[in-house]
């Protein structure tokens, strides 16, 4: 249908143009590239999750790209993304995430095609801000760190100038009568 979709099924129907919005608003909002790719079966010895890898590499993805790959007859549903991905999106919980997210609207009856691929777009949208957010409490930790340190250090310096400028004086103190008493004898 779409450079992003491929639907041999027509298992999307009249929602194509609603789904094809959606995977825009997606890359814009998270600058993840999403392509779904619904057949009939995969058709291979291989396992639905290696074929669907081996399958996203060969069209040489840009970076941050997931596929949605479902067998509308063998029951399968795979979600991949590519090698060349951004941590969070990597990460087994994020994939783990949008897999179920995406399965939910197939166990309906009758299955939401449709519902499977903009529940996993909703799902990488939520993973991208939980990514964001979790980002920033990191860095701020760290600069929280940083700063406590810091003044950590200058107030323990200020104590050694205190403890240093006390020992002076007190040399001063211990100084001042020497000198007088010296001073006496010289008259």
């Amino acid at each position: 249908i779409t450079e992003n979709i491929t639907d041999t099924e027509n298992l999307l129907g009249s929602h194509a143009a609603e789904v094809t919005d959606a995977i825009a608003k997606t890359e814009k909002e998270t600058g993840v590239h999403v392509h779904l790719l619904y057949l009939s079966s995969f058709n291979s010895q291989q396992k639905p999750g290696d074929w669907a890898a081996t399958v996203m590499e060969s069209m040489n993805p840009k970076p941050n790209t997931v596929m949605l790959a479902v067998a509308s007859n063998d029951g399968n549903l795979v979600v991949v993304v590519s090698k060349n991905s951004d941590k969070w999106l990597l990460d087994n919980k994020t994939v783990d995430k949008l897999s179920e997210a995406a399965q939910q609207p197939l166990l309906e009856n009758p299955p939401s095609w449709s519902g499977a691929a903009t529940a996993m777009m909703d799902q990488i949208v939520k993973s991208k801000k939980a990514s964001t957010s979790s980002s920033t409490v990191i860095v701020g930790i760290i600069i929280m760190g940083v700063v406590f340190i810091v003044v950590m250090v200058v107030i323990h310096r200020r104590k050694e100038i205190k403890k240093d400028s006390k020992a002076e004086l007190q040399d001063d103190i211990q100084e001042t009568p020497r000198r007088a008493r010296h001073s006496r004898k010289h008259e």
